[in-house]
């Protein structure tokens, strides 16, 4: 039988750029690469809601999170915003130097699984 509780928690990092999301999800190694505009926000939404997901991160950058944060809350998934600071000296810690939207991603849900 394959209900949530029998399924490992999933745990999503999400790098925000002006242009994409990159969305990794943790501990799958799930990467979804999309363009950040209403109608691909609404499918990956969708796509997370699939999975027992007990929480969602991404980082405060201003204002380009607001979009995806909003839809997560309309649609009762766990979003979280963390300081950016607190990621990198996460990622730090963890040895990862290279900064790529994906490998921030993964890194974000890494920190993700520990908060």
């Amino acid at each position: 039988m394959n209900n949530h509780k029998n399924q490992t928690e999933i745990n999503v990092g999400v790098d925000v750029g002006k242009s994409q999301l990159d969305i990794v999800l943790h501990p799958l190694d799930l990467h979804l690469s999309i363009p950040y505009d209403p109608e691909h926000i609404q499918k990956v939404i969708q796509v997370l809601k699939k999975h027992p997901v007990k929480r969602i991160v991404t980082e405060a950058t201003g204002r380009y999170e607001h979009a995806f944060v909003f839809a997560c809350d309309k649609a009762n998934l766990p979003v979280v915003i963390v300081n950016p600071i607190k990621v990198r000296r996460f990622a730090q810690a963890i040895g990862v130097m290279a900064k790529t939207d994906r490998i921030d991603a993964s890194v974000i849900a890494q920190f993700s699984a520990i908060i």
